[in-house]
């Protein structure tokens, strides 16, 4: 593909969303982002990996207190999340990187650019509960518990900082439901797409 492509992937616990933005990405041969945002965020901002990853994609806590040191009010959640901002859109808007990004409010902060596509992922209750299972070794009722827990922290993190609500579809350009095709095939689905989205 020539020219900048970037891709946000919203996605449900369990729906493999990981998984098929990172097929996308190494089908483009474009940067990835999830949890390799942690080692760049604090290089970035000149703050230590242990502490990114305590905060990253965390909602406010009741608890919350100010960084330290920062002379903000914000809290930690806050200055992770929005460092973590400003770095994706210094990539997309000043750098002019490719990429692909896994949550992290990417399909809101960064509307307007012209190489944005806004994915979300989700799946029936059954097929995820079975990937948790499977995936982390649970029985079905902690795999269940835990995928209401994470989709309720995701939403709560994606609501407190963006107008537009978590999994709403007017929010994103595609929403894919996992379960019918599952990751390999569904990843070659949004591939078809992303080829004549970006011809």
């Amino acid at each position: 593909m020539n020219g900048q492509m970037i891709i946000t992937i919203g996605r449900e616990f369990g729906s493999g969303g990981h998984e098929i933005a990172e097929r996308i990405a190494s089908h483009y041969g474009i940067a990835f982002y999830d949890k390799q945002l942690i080692q760049e965020v604090a290089e970035d901002g000149m703050i230590s990996p242990s502490v990114v990853a305590q905060f990253d994609e965390k909602p406010l806590s009741v608890f919350a207190r100010p960084m330290p040191g920062d002379g903000s009010n914000l809290s930690m959640e806050q200055q992770i999340a929005l460092r973590t901002f400003t770095y994706l859109n210094k990539q997309a808007n000043v750098n002019k990187a490719s990429f692909v990004v896994v949550g992290r409010c990417a399909e809101c902060f960064l509307v307007g650019n012209p190489a944005l596509t806004r994915i979300f992922v989700l799946g029936d209750q059954d097929a995820k509960r079975k990937r948790i299972m499977e995936k982390y070794q649970l029985d079905g009722k902690q795999a269940l518990l835990r995928m209401r827990r994470e989709d309720k922290l995701r939403k709560s993190y994606h609501n407190f900082y963006c107008e537009s609500k978590w999994g709403d579809s007017r929010t994103y350009d595609l929403c894919i439901n996992s379960s019918l095709l599952g990751v390999e095939k569904t990843a070659e689905a949004l591939i078809q797409y992303l080829d004549l989205r970006y011809a």
